[in-house]
Order: structure tokens, then sequence, then C-alpha cells
């Protein structure tokens, strides 16, 4: 395993394995499936937060359990009617290596 430095903007800030830079979110966590609503896949980040991907995830990251790395934009104006976590966009999201 490496190890790297890395120098946070000072707009930014990082709170609980999660960064928060300008206007997105990025960190760690897991897909989960939620049977509620008609069933939806979101993504619960290691610190506990929820978020709701707007529009659906790609068929790979469909897996409930799977561990994945993202950058996700919150959309702080945006209704849903799952009313699960915070709706955001997903800029970038990739499966963790095991």
């Amino acid at each position: 395993m490496s190890c790297q430095t890395v120098t946070v903007p000072a707009n930014s800030e990082v709170t609980d394995d999660q960064t928060i830079m300008n206007d997105t979110i990025q960190g760690e966590g897991t897909i989960v499936w939620n049977a509620f609503e008609g069933g939806f896949f979101g993504i619960q980040a290691n610190n506990g937060e929820k978020y709701y991907p707007l529009g659906s995830l790609d068929e790979e990251f469909q897996v409930a359990g799977l561990a994945v790395k993202f950058v996700l934009r919150p959309e702080r104006d945006v209704a849903t009617i799952v009313m699960w976590g915070t709706p955001a966009s997903v800029v970038s999201i990739a499966k963790l290596e095991e």
C-alpha cells in the first residue's frame, strides 16, 4: 500500500472521511439497495451520510454492498419522491480495490 500527501485547498473542508471542495463531496462508501418507493440504489458514505444519485447508476455499480470511491455534487434545490439521503449528481464513481 502506498502513501501520498494531499494538500487541501483553503476553500475546502475535511469531515469524517469526506472532503468537501467547492460544490462537490468526495469520499468512500457502499452501494445500498432500498426496496421502498419502487426500489433504488443509493450511496451510504463511510461516515453514515446517505446520497441519492440522480439518474441511475451505471449497471456495474448497481450491486448492493459494493465498496466505492465517489465524487458527488449535492443538488440542494431538488425534491425527490424517495425522501432518502441528499439528492446528488454523480461526478465520478469507481469500485474500491478489495
